[in-house]
C-alpha cells in the first residue's frame, strides 16, 4: 500500500498515527503535484491523503482511511472498546476538522502578509478559542484523546493543536490553552508519548522547511 501524504498536514498525521503504532508496512510518498491533473489522475478529489491500496482501489480523506486500516489490522486496537468513548473518539477528531482547522487556514495567509488584516487575524483568535471549549468539554483526562490509550483521535488532536500552539502566538495569544486546562493538560502529556511525539517533531520540521527555516 502507498500514502500519498505531506509531513505539514494535519489530516496526514493521524493516518501516521496509525501507522506507526500498529507498524504498518505502508510507502509514504507525496503527490505527484498537489492539485494537479497528474495527481488528480491518481485521485480525482485533489488532497491528501490518499491511501493507495494494493489492487490499485484509492481511499481519500482521512477518516475514511483511519477507519480502514483500523478494521484490516485490528491489532493493536486504536478504537476504544468502549462504545460511549469510541463515539467521544470520533466527535474529537471531527471537531478538530469543523472548528479547529479552519479558524486556523486563515491565519495561513497572514503569516507573510504586506499589511495582516487585522480583521482576519482577530476572527481567526476568537473560533480558535470558541474550538477549543468544545474539546475542553469532551477532551479524556488520561492523556489520551478518549480512553485509556492511544486512538485515531489522538492524531486529529495533534495536528490541529501543534499549528493552533504553533501559530497562534504569532498573533499574539501567547498561551493558546490557557483558558483550557484539560485540554492544555492533554497537550502536555500527548508530547510525552512516544508516537505523539514523533508525530509533532515531523511537523515541526515540516513547517520550519515551509517558512524557510
Amino acid at each position: 500500500m502507498k500514502l500519498y501524504q505531506l509531513n505539514l498536514s494535519p489530516y496526514t498525521a493521524r493516518v501516521r498515527l496509525i501507522c506507526y503504532a500498529k507498524n504498518l508496512d505502508i510507502e509514504f510518498a507525496e503527490p505527484p503535484g498537489f492539485r494537479t491533473d497528474a495527481y488528480k489522475a491518481v485521485n480525482p478529489v485533489g488532497k491528501i491523503p490518499a491511501l493507495e491500496l494494493d489492487d490499485g482501489t484509492i481511499l481519500p480523506e482521512s477518516e475514511v482511511i483511519c477507519e480502514y486500516l483500523e478494521d484490516r489490522f485490528p491489532e493493536p486496537p486504536l478504537r476504544p472498546a468502549d462504545p460511549l468513548a469510541a463515539a467521544k473518539a470520533r466527535l474529537l477528531a471531527r471537531m478538530v476538522d469543523l472548528y479547529v482547522v479552519p479558524a486556523m487556514a486563515p491565519l495561513f495567509g497572514q503569516l507573510q502578509a504586506a499589511e495582516k488584516d487585522q480583521q482576519i487575524i482577530a476572527d481567526g483568535i476568537n473560533n480558535a478559542r470558541i474550538a477549543f471549549g468544545y474539546l475542553e468539554h469532551y477532551i479524556g483526562e488520561d492523556g489520551f484523546a478518549a480512553g485509556s490509550g492511544l486512538c485515531h483521535a489522538d492524531g486529529a488532536l495533534i495536528g490541529g493543536l501543534f499549528f493552533a500552539t504553533s501559530l497562534l502566538p504569532l498573533f499574539g495569544l501567547a498561551e493558546p490553552l490557557a483558558e483550557t486546562p484539560k485540554l492544555a493538560a492533554y497537550w502536555q502529556a500527548i508530547q510525552k508519548d512516544e508516537i505523539g511525539a514523533r508525530l509533532i517533531g515531523e511537523l515541526g520540521e515540516a513547517l520550519k522547511a515551509a517558512m524557510g527555516g
